[in-house]
């Protein structure tokens, strides 16, 4: 379950926490409410106490009643705005009542273990929010060091030891689960970033940072949805690569690839099309476009960017920079995608018998 957000701030881990301290509080007030049934026990509170932890009782089932009704929205909610005035009632509250049992009980020891058993589950459910953990805890520690004060039956080492213990555990209970919170956060940032890098190693190329050929057949069907615009491939590759690589050696070929993949990338429309490296030094281009004059802009638009980039190309045999050879095939409505780059492929291999370094289509299909 999600973290309970105050001023951008997580003030609780889970509502389920949330609703198991106020369980406690029901459960905790209604035992003390029948311990006093028991008029031959010398725990029997004066009606003062029995009304607070009453109030007490009611305000935990009000607000369980609340957060039951309001989950799982309660974050969009006034709750978490409203929630420490809701858990400086709770401390308030659990405060009078042992101040009120130091004073008319003969067992100080006995008040301090039932404040253990409500100091707990706050700290269980608060540690997140320093101000909600003080908030609680402080009225019922004060109300213990002042009722001990003012109680006919004084503390004595052990009792007084006994209280710093529990200090200590409330305390130390905080940020061992603190402690427990933050690993467990960092635990789940490297496990989205590890399937943030594992999502981009199974939809992009890792050289060149385009989408990879995997990508290829799902964003060519997402594109088709499109009703009101014609999709077009271009196939392109670079010329004479395999000479490149030679002259160059594979390391300058990779660099190649990737400067050409960039001045493919900004050659683009950010909206309407999408480039893909397809293999080796092949490269593709899937365009919504309205007519084939868009299509022939954005090739020309690559081959230009590539022209002012000038990578030094000493093995081609069309010019001195590196260059590409550009195919486009228009999407008919039932051609598959096979088919579409096998169309593109054949305006491609047209552009490289024709001399390369040049955009080649049907003419006939874009009449």
């Amino acid at each position: 379950m999600a973290s309970w957000q105050g001023n951008n701030n997580p003030l609780i881990t889970a509502t389920r926490g949330y609703i198991w301290f106020l369980a406690l509080n029901i459960l905790f007030s209604v035992w003390l409410l029948l311990h006093d049934l028991k008029r031959d026990t010398p725990m029997t509170q004066p009606a003062g106490v029995n009304a607070l932890t009453l109030f007490i009782a009611l305000f935990a089932v009000l607000n369980l009643v609340a957060v039951l009704k309001i989950h799982p929205r309660i974050s969009d909610n006034l709750y978490p705005k409203v929630l420490p005035a809701v858990v400086m009632l709770f401390g308030t509250g659990w405060a009078l009542v042992f101040f009120n049992l130091l004073l008319h009980y003969a067992t100080p020891l006995l008040t301090l273990t039932l404040s253990v058993i409500i100091l707990l589950p706050a700290v269980i459910t608060f540690y997140l929010s320093t101000p909600l953990l003080l908030l609680f805890c402080t009225p019922v520690v004060l109300s213990l060091i002042y009722g001990e004060y003012r109680s006919d039956h004084r503390f004595d080492l052990l009792q007084n030891l006994g209280m710093a213990i529990i200090l200590l555990v409330v305390y130390s209970a905080r940020y061992i689960l603190l402690e427990w919170y933050q690993r467990t956060q960092r635990s789940e940032y490297e496990k989205s970033l590890l399937i943030k890098k594992l999502t981009r190693l199974a939809h992009f190329d890792a050289l060149t940072g385009l989408y990879n050929r995997r990508s290829l057949a799902d964003y060519v069907n997402e594109r088709r949805r499109d009703q009101n615009r014609q999709l077009f491939l271009l196939v392109m590759d670079i010329d004479f690569f395999k000479q490149y690589n030679d002259t160059y050696g594979h390391v300058a070929g990779d660099e190649c690839l990737v400067k050409v993949a960039r001045c493919i990338e900004t050659s683009l429309r950010k909206a309407e099309d999408a480039a893909f490296r397809y293999g080796g030094e092949e490269f593709v281009v899937v365009a919504l476009c309205e007519k084939w004059e868009e299509a022939q802009a954005i090739a020309q638009r690559i081959r230009q960017n590539l022209a002012q980039a000038q990578i030094p190309h000493a093995g081609s045999e069309v010019s001195p920079w590196v260059t590409l050879s550009v195919g486009i095939a228009h999407a008919q409505p039932t051609m598959a995608l096979e088919d579409l780059l096998e169309a593109a492929d054949h305006q491609l291999y047209k552009a490289k018998r024709a001399g390369r370094d040049r955009i080649t289509f049907d003419a006939r299909a874009a009449q």
